[in-house]
């Protein structure tokens, strides 16, 4: 009986028909509603709140990527279509539409969560008008000119872990102070530095470690849209997907544990690092367990644009719920060269100061 809920959640689609005319509605971030463009008929997602989480380790099977083509059937124009990636809303070879899935069950976690776009497409572009002006090293016409050829909002797939750390530690860290030492010549001054070794236990609990699962983007790219209000998540609801795309997870739960990891052992040993008074670190070991570790699949919005500069494509990112953007663009030779030129300029200035004031 799970097997086939499963099944018909798949194969069921982001496909919402207007109750007054029939045609597609999609779901607009500006209205926080599906909404029919024919006869402009709004419908708000019954809103449901999405904290709970899964352990992590009675999952991590279930979380395993497995890769291959899989069947697509479209429920607008009945065409099917053979797509080797990890979307589970993609585009139509035949007609267009966007709200496509496999019609076969897929193996693998369902998306718990979801957080519903509230940037709209329009507002969306104006953030990646405002990001490329603040490029220092953009060209002129770019930014004048700036419009996007490609734009696609996205649900992204993620995990957010939460867990307990316990942490033992041992190191050897130094404070310097200063003597005064007599020489031939009279005194001098010099600093030296009084080691001390450190050792003990550290305990932390986090949560809400956001760790990307796409193959669109990477952790690095994530990190620089965040953050993502999180609390605000809801239990996921297709209807939210109507006229976005969304990506499965290409990343296994056990991968995307370790990159969390990878976030979390850094701002541990700073944590422990914080509570001695130092200058300089000899060395510091860190053993870290991992207990209680609990995670949630969601789905974060996205916008995707990709634009072109001289038959070169460029691409920047815009959080679908705060704006916040980050990306790539192109450089100009012309105002690096005079950055450059400036600063040789000043170097050169201050050598000739020095000197003159050497002479004098």
């Amino acid at each position: 009986m799970q097997e086939t809920d499963n099944q018909q959640q798949q194969s069921s689609a982001a496909v919402v028909k207007c109750p007054n005319c029939g045609a597609d509605m999609t779901f607009d971030p500006s209205l926080g509603a599906l909404h029919c463009e024919y006869c402009d008929t709004a419908l708000k997602p019954e809103k449901t709140a999405g904290g709970f989480s899964r352990d992590f380790f009675t999952e991590r099977e279930e979380g395993e990527v497995e890769g291959g083509a899989s069947l697509y059937r479209c429920p607008n124009c009945g065409g099917e279509a053979e797509i080797d990636n990890f979307d589970s809303t993609v585009e139509c070879p035949f007609c267009g539409a966007t709200n496509i899935v496999r019609t076969e069950s897929l193996k693998g976690l369902k998306p718990d969560t979801i957080l519903p776009f509230v940037v709209s497409r329009e507002n969306a572009l104006e953030c990646g008008r405002k990001w490329i002006k603040k490029r220092l090293y953009a060209p002129r016409k770019l930014k004048k000119n700036f419009t996007a050829d490609r734009f696609k909002g996205v649900y992204t797939p993620s995990f957010v872990f939460g867990t307990r750390t316990h942490s033992s530690y041992e190191g050897k860290l130094g404070e310097h102070y200063t003597v005064t030492v007599r020489t031939s010549k009279g005194t001098r001054t010099e600093v030296r530095t009084r080691w001390f070794f450190v050792s003990g236990n550290f305990d932390k609990a986090y949560r809400d470690v956001v760790v990307e699962a796409s193959s669109a983007i990477d952790q690095q790219q994530m990190n620089k849209i965040m953050p993502y209000d999180l609390d605000n998540k809801e239990q996921y609801k297709k209807e939210y997907l109507a006229g976005f795309a969304a990506e499965r997870y290409s990343s296994s739960l056990d991968d995307s544990f370790e990159t969390a990891k990878a976030m979390i052992d850094p701002d541990i040993r700073q944590c422990i690092l914080s509570q001695y008074r130092y200058d300089v670190i000899g060395y510091l070991n860190v053993n870290t367990g991992y207990s209680d570790i609990r995670f949630n699949y969601t789905l974060l919005p996205m916008w995707l644009c990709g634009y072109k500069y001289r038959d070169k494509l460029y691409r920047f990112i815009v959080n679908g719920r705060t704006g916040k953007s980050t990306g790539k663009s192109p450089v100009s030779v012309f105002k690096v060269l005079i950055t450059v030129a400036v600063a040789l300029g000043l170097v050169g200035f201050f050598v000739w100061l020095f000197m003159y004031s050497g002479l004098a």
